[in-house]
């Protein structure tokens, strides 16, 4: 019995203890509220003006907006709905229009087979199609679209290889197809580009405003009688016009150089674009002299001489030792062109040579281009080539000690120096062709590079207003 009484004696003092540290707690949250986390009179002013600032601040904007004049806005543009002619096929007793985009290693003959059309169908469309386009120049990413009856016979197709070269074929009323190429109107303008030299050419039109396909077709008008691998110089200055290709107003790309000049350490140098009576086209100079000449002057575009025809210490079998060449510095893959029409003598590995082509050319000249990355396709002994042809990529192959291209001439067997053998020119324009070139050709488009020459010669930048353009000559 007093075991029992001392057990629940002891069960109410443990009731008791929690319940005064639970009133313990109370009072201490208590306590806590109303000295630390209680608001103060003046914290709770502060927050009541704090909110009547910002709700006059929201009503102050209100009527500035009310105030304002409504602006309309266009709607936003829906999502355009997926083009059905991309996905459809051809069922029977249904017309359709098709339409698609060529594919790698894909046939224009297999792209409309996949939609459902049959061979015997297909086969005179494409027939008539490659009578004006020849479609071993078909590229992935070419487009067509096709019209088809419920019959399904093909009644219109176009090809499209760039917006301005689109071939139609119709078929006619006796069943047949023809086919031609839509005269898509552009609109040409000339405008002027011009700058000058500080570090290379390269960074010269960039500078400029432009770059990448204009300095090749730049460089390559003069290839005959400037290296510009070996003369570049800071301080050389540059011009020309140039079409500027618009497509209903759009600009779509750039055309031919009309006339162009290069002044390479104050000799100027000026072509002139020019279609003689006997329909040749090319660039010749402002007394008519034909700028092409049977080689040109470096197999590269445009880069750098490592190093040049003569005795020097050769790098890798460290002593003097006469170096029959020039050494071109370039990247692997740089495309090398053949400096003249020949034939091929021979293609393919050779020693410390490494990968080696050699062309043999007119009047005895035979070129050697060593150290390539690879021969390009269809080079080998027997091929004849013509100027500018490419034959490989620089390399680093054979004895090298880095990727460069060595171009090495020779002449009745013996080696000569490429930068010091002079080329005859072609045929120069003659009597009456050579006075109206110069009076409609060379006066006129000399006045205006002469105009762009003070601007690049007081600032060393392009012209203030590079896309300035006038209306094209008729």
């Amino acid at each position: 019995m007093d075991d029992l009484l001392h057990t629940r004696r002891r069960r109410r003092g443990k009731r008791r203890r929690r319940i005064y540290i639970g009133l313990a707690i109370v009072i201490a949250g208590c306590v806590t509220w109303y000295f630390w986390l209680r608001e103060t009179p003046q914290e709770r002013r502060q927050k009541r003006d704090a909110a009547v600032a910002a709700a006059d601040a929201i009503v102050a904007d209100t009527i500035k907006a009310a105030r304002r004049p409504i602006e309309v806005k266009a709607a936003a543009k829906q999502k355009a709905a997926p083009d059905e002619a991309l996905t459809a096929k051809w069922e029977e007793g249904k017309s359709v229009r098709l339409k698609g985009k060529l594919k790698k290693h894909q046939s224009v003959f297999k792209a409309l087979e996949n939609r459902g059309l049959e061979p015997a169908r297909i086969q005179p469309v494409v027939s008539a199609t490659s009578e004006s386009f020849d479609f071993r120049k078909s590229r992935p990413g070419d487009t067509w679209t096709a019209e088809v009856n419920a019959d399904g016979e093909i009644t219109n197709f176009r090809y499209q290889t760039s917006p301005e070269d689109i071939w139609e074929t119709v078929r006619n009323s006796n069943d047949s197809y023809s086919s031609t190429k839509i005269d898509v109107p552009v609109d040409k303008r000339e405008t002027v580009l011009a700058g000058t030299v500080s570090t290379s050419l390269w960074e010269a039109f960039v500078e400029a405003g432009e770059a990448g396909k204009i300095i090749y077709d730049f460089t390559d008008i003069f290839a005959y009688s400037i290296d510009f691998n070996r003369e570049t110089q800071p301080g050389d200055r540059f011009a020309l016009i140039i079409e500027k290709v618009f497509l209903e107003g759009e600009f779509l790309r750039y055309g031919r150089i009309i006339a162009a000049e290069y002044i390479s350490q104050g000799t100027p140098h000026r072509a002139f674009y020019y279609e003689s009576n006997s329909g040749e086209i090319g660039y010749y100079d402002e007394n008519g002299k034909n700028l092409k000449r049977q080689f040109l002057k470096s197999p590269l575009a445009s880069v750098r001489v490592t190093s040049r025809y003569g005795m020097r210490y050769h790098p890798t079998l460290g002593q003097q030792k006469m170096h029959h060449g020039v050494d071109y510095g370039a990247p692997i893959g740089t495309p090398i062109r053949s400096v003249a029409d020949g034939r091929v003598t021979f293609a393919g590995r050779k020693g410390a040579n490494g990968n080696l082509v050699v062309i043999r050319h007119a009047n005895g000249y035979k070129t050697m281009y060593a150290h390539l990355h690879e021969v390009a396709d269809g080079i080998h002994p027997g091929k004849r080539v013509t100027q500018k042809t490419i034959i490989g990529e620089v390399g680093n192959t054979g004895r090298s000690t880095g990727p460069h291209l060595h171009f090495g001439m020779k002449r009745h067997g013996k080696y000569v120096n490429p930068n010091k053998v002079e080329f005859a020119r072609a045929e120069p324009l003659k009597g009456t062709e050579k006075k109206n070139y110069i009076e409609e050709v060379v006066d006129p488009l000399s006045d205006r590079l002469d105009d762009a020459r003070p601007t690049v010669a007081d600032s060393g930048n392009p012209l203030d207003d590079p896309e300035s353009t006038v209306s094209a000559p008729n």
